[in-house]
């Protein structure tokens, strides 16, 4: 059983009863490392909490312990109150969050998040393992991705912190596109980096239509075709093509659609920018939406639009397509490893072949619905259980090792 080869990295029958002499014997203990809940990180708080529940199903279950740093200071809006702020933030990032970990006892340890690997040295390294999400920060520094550099102090701080990553027992890449980054700008062993896909929760399908019904007319969503985005405004997510993807499939096409932006709202650059193609009467922003009412989201609209310039995986596209709703994507690194061939793609500078993938998904029935099938069979190889067995093989290598 895989929580017995952690326990005992000898045992190699995966469906045998463990022999009688570990029957006994306490479960390994995992803990996993959570991204501060004052981040505003949705994404990374996710993985860490599916992971954990998947982490808990597996037969025999881990032992999987949570630690959560603490929140960070109140806002203060005095004139000062925002730099106090932020000292606030990376001493508890920094400091406090070491201090805390410090003398955790674990078979396992593993940080959720590679831009929290500078709890490394307060935990036995030997034993800890660091999921690299992206290395996104150190790209655009070095000018390779068409995106808004990071802030010096940023930079420094991410900097400090990946700076760790080469001292942990195993690095879990979710892409071969990051696992290439590591190898990039980390001192790495390569022995010691291993590519782990992210999982698609099971939650994420199709649901009835009364309920996309219900969600389409409280959020308030236009009586159009919709073109959905996902996820943050970040310069990398490339936001104001999408925008002129929509623009051009409203105008050359002729289509008549909307684009919902759900997630962290507009800037106010791209809001002017939507104002000046003429799309300030199409644009649908839902903010946040809790995720037990994502899939009906995906399911309400017509296409899911990631132009990324840059990722390191790509959920959104792959959630979208397990609610069967097909996806048009940048042809980035990560979302050809990823979507592949399951989506229609173009580079993310390329506003036109963009614009006639989404018009080809929302006038031809026969291409959406061969991208619907394509979509719904290669999700079936991203699930949380092949992730957690992944990762607990790492587990035993490292724990056996250490």
């Amino acid at each position: 059983m895989l929580g017995n080869q952690l326990g005992s990295p000898g045992v190699q029958a995966v469906n045998a009863s463990p022999p009688a002499e570990h029957r006994s014997s306490p479960r390994p203990r995992v803990n996993l490392y959570f991204v501060n809940p004052s981040d505003c990180r949705p994404s990374m708080d996710r993985y860490g909490r599916t992971l954990e529940r998947a982490l808990r199903y597996l037969d025999p279950p881990l032992d999987v312990h949570t630690v959560t740093p603490p929140a960070w200071p109140p806002r203060d809006d005095s004139p000062f109150g925002r730099l106090a702020e932020n000292v606030g933030k990376y001493r508890v990032r920094y400091a406090g969050y070491p201090r805390l970990v410090s003398g955790e006892s674990a078979t396992v340890h593993h940080v959720i998040d590679h831009s929290y690997a500078h709890l490394v040295p307060a935990l036995d390294p030997r034993r800890t393992v660091v999921t690299c999400h992206d290395l996104m920060l150190l790209r655009m520094a070095d000018g390779l991705i068409p995106a808004a550099r990071p802030s010096r102090i940023a930079l420094l701080a991410f900097r400090h912190a990946v700076g760790h990553l080469p001292r942990a027992a195993g690095i879990a890449c979710v892409s071969r596109a990051t696992a290439s980054d590591v190898h990039r700008y980390l001192d790495c062993d390569p022995a010691r980096v291993h590519v782990v896909h992210s999982g698609v929760a099971e939650h994420f399908q199709a649901p009835p239509a009364e309920r996309t019904a219900q969600l389409r007319r409280r959020l308030g969503l236009p009586n159009v075709p919709l073109v959905l985005h996902v996820g943050g405004t970040d310069s990398y997510k490339n936001i104001e093509g999408a925008l002129r993807v929509i623009h051009a499939v409203r105008q050359t096409h002729g289509l008549n659609c909307a684009f919902v932006k759900a997630g962290e709202r507009l800037t106010t650059e791209q809001r002017r920018l939507g104002q000046r193609l003429g799309l300030q009467p199409w644009i649908a922003e839902t903010g946040y939406v809790p995720e037990p009412d994502l899939p009906t989201l995906y399911a309400c609209c017509q296409v899911l639009l990631a132009p990324s310039h840059w990722e390191g995986f790509g959920w959104p596209a792959l959630e979208a397509m397990a609610c069967g709703t097909p996806a048009v994507t940048s042809d980035c690194a990560a979302l050809r490893e990823v979507v592949g061939a399951a989506a229609l793609q173009a580079p993310a500078t390329d506003t036109r072949g963009l614009a006639a993938a989404v018009a080809r998904l929302l006038q031809d029935d026969e291409v959406r619905r061969s991208r619907q099938a394509g979509g719904l069979a290669l999700v079936q190889r991203f699930r949380w259980d092949r992730t957690a067995r992944a990762l607990v093989e790492i587990y035993a290598s490292v724990a056996a090792a250490a």
